[in-house]
This record gives C-alpha cells, structure tokens and sequence, in this order.
C-alpha cells in the first residue's frame, strides 16, 4: 500500500511538473526559461516533496511580420471564409461588372483563402454590380464563381463606392457545408440602386 501511495505521488509530482513546463513553452512570449528541480523525501512514515521552479519572465518578443494594412478608398476582397473546404486555385480572379469591364484583380496560389483588400478601386456611381471569374491560365475559358453575399435579388457581388466590402465566394460545382450563417443573406438594403 505505502509503495502504491509513493508511486502515485510522483506519477502526480511528474505530471504537475509537465504541465509546468509545456504550459510555459505554450506561452512562450510570456516565460522564455524554465527551470526546476524536484527533490523526494521518503522515510518510513513521510513523503516529503520539494518543487523549485525558476521561470524567467523577461519579455522577449521578435516580430517580423507587418500588420496587414487596412482598406483605402472603395476596396473589396476576394474570400471563401463562408465556404468550409473550398480555397483558391491557381490562377487569375477578375471582378467585373456586366459587360465584361475588369474592376479588380487577384492572382492566387492553390490553398490561398483571400487575396487581402484591393483598396482604391475607381468605380463609376454609388454602387455596382460584378462578378468574379476565375482564369485557371491565359486563353482559357472562365468559372464564374459562386457569389454568397450577392445582391437582393441577384446571384451578383456589389461594390460600394468608399466603402470596404468581401465579395464571399465559392466554387460552384463542389457542395458548400452548412455553417450556420445566412450564405446567401446580404448587407445590401433591399431598396439600394445599382448604377449599372
């Protein structure tokens, strides 16, 4: 029994100390360095255990990455937030208005999730409707990408004029999971004229 009893405590006293120190590698900009020493005692009647545990708390944090920079202007950007599974492919995004006019632009790698936000985009009235098309390569024929916070009454994206705005989209020949969010819903007032 008293050996059983041994046992457990320094399975427990191993543990804690594991916990200890993960925890502070998980933190790893908070304590840079841990230290400890674990001493047992064990006589015949008492279990004497002694945790010393140094962490050095001096802040040591490298950062090499800017901060993505905001919107500017009238801005839009191309995302599959909304769609679980679905990524960019390889190639060229156009966002266009009826007609074929190229508003904005975007050329992605396989996995990318957004293109960021493409700021000062030079549209003609309040707001427009587009949409995007995905080019796998030149002389190609285009995807017209699925929109999921279209317009009310259309299966198009908008563009505001000064405002910042993602144009959410899928791939329209794969399932898109349900997320629990209104896809298809739009921010866009159902009474909005769109000037083209």
């Amino acid at each position: 029994m008293k050996r059983s009893k041994i046992i457990v405590v320094l399975l427990g006293t191993m543990a804690l100390l594991a916990l200890l120190v993960v925890g502070s590698i998980g933190a790893a900009p908070l304590y840079q360095d841990v230290d400890g020493d674990i001493d047992i005692d064990i006589d015949d009647d008492d279990i004497d255990i002694d945790i010393d545990i140094d962490i050095d708390d001096d802040i040591d944090v490298d950062v090499d990455a800017d901060a993505e920079p905001g919107p500017s202007g009238t801005a839009i950007r191309i995302d599959f937030e909304l769609a679980p599974g679905h990524s960019a492919k390889k190639g060229h995004y156009s966002v266009q208005l009826p007609g074929g006019a190229e508003v904005a632009s975007w050329y992605a790698l396989d996995g990318w999730l957004d293109s960021g936000w493409i700021s000062d985009l030079d549209i003609k009235g309040d707001t427009v409707l587009v949409d995007v098309l995905y080019y796998p390569g030149p002389d190609t024929e285009p995807t017209k990408m699925l929109i999921l916070n279209p317009a009310p009454g259309t299966d198009m994206g908008w563009i505001g004029s000064g405002m910042a705005h993602a144009l959410e989209v899928a791939w329209p020949d794969m399932p898109i999971e349900n997320t629990g969010f209104d896809v298809m819903g739009s921010n866009v007032s159902e009474n909005t004229e769109f000037d083209n």
